[in-house]
């Protein structure tokens, strides 16, 4: 019984992306989705002329311009690694703070439409394949951090980028048709990566929040892809992630 319970969440999470199609989704969730992913969209093609963007963009290209096909950067059209451009993505949609937000501290568009994008392209993706992977990725990701975000938060981390990687993982994998054992370590391995501290942000200092969650994705990703075990019970076990990020699993 113990161990059902463990592996519970994990696998319907897993089963559940797995077997969500465009035809299960109402229309009203279309059109939702339709309308976060536009406003995203806006919001980068705005943040790309704050300097931080613009200063990460530029080291993107110098470090990780991609040899062969690669992964756009929203606006500046250059190709580089999708890690690259899901942290550059990132930053330019949260640079100029027009933010989608769920329980007013973690903002989901900030790493799940830079997931979706830095692999969209390789994949060739149709439209409707696309939306049923970024309404995969919310509903993920909200159903994870509903009712952790002050827990989260009190113990110094950011719940953004803690709960941000798995949305952009499962946009990411959803897009790359992982089948369920792979979207079940792809999900877990996150639990591995997850992180974002609010110290640094508070005193002055650049924070690495969302657009890191949506790099470290890129990494989850790949590897479960590759065939790298993740784990059943990284989220509820007596030394989850649940256990390390809220102090009770």
């Amino acid at each position: 019984c113990r161990l059902f319970i463990e592996r519970a969440v994990l696998v319907q999470f897993a089963k559940f992306v797995s077997e969500l199609s465009y035809e299960d989704l109402p229309p009203q969730v279309v059109d939702k989705v339709k309308a976060l992913i536009l406003q995203a969209l806006a919001s980068a093609v705005a943040g790309s002329q704050w300097p931080g963007p613009k200063q990460t963009i530029r080291m993107i290209k110098q470090e990780e311009t991609a040899s062969r096909g690669g992964s756009s950067i929203l606006v500046d059209g250059a190709k580089v690694t999708k890690a690259g451009a899901a942290f550059a993505n990132s930053e330019q949609i949260s640079a100029a703070g027009k933010l989608d937000s769920y329980q007013m501290l973690t903002h989901p568009s900030l790493t799940i439409l830079p997931g979706a994008l830095a692999v969209v392209e390789e994949a060739q993706s149709t439209g409707k394949e696309f939306i049923t992977a970024i309404v995969a990725a919310y509903e993920v990701m909200l159903r994870m951090s509903n009712g952790y975000i002050p827990a989260v938060m009190a113990r110094g981390f950011h719940a953004g980028p803690v709960f941000g990687i798995f949305g952009a993982t499962v946009a990411a994998g959803k897009i790359m048709d992982l089948n369920e054992d792979q979207m079940n370590s792809a999900i877990a391995l996150c639990a591995n990566l997850a992180g974002g501290n609010l110290e640094g942000g508070m005193h002055g200092g650049r924070t690495i929040h969302q657009n890191g969650a949506a790099r470290n994705a890129m990494l989850a990703v790949m590897l479960a892809k590759d065939g790298i075990k993740g784990g059943e019970t990284v989220l509820e076990g007596n030394a989850g992630f649940y256990h390390a990020y809220t102090g009770n699993n």
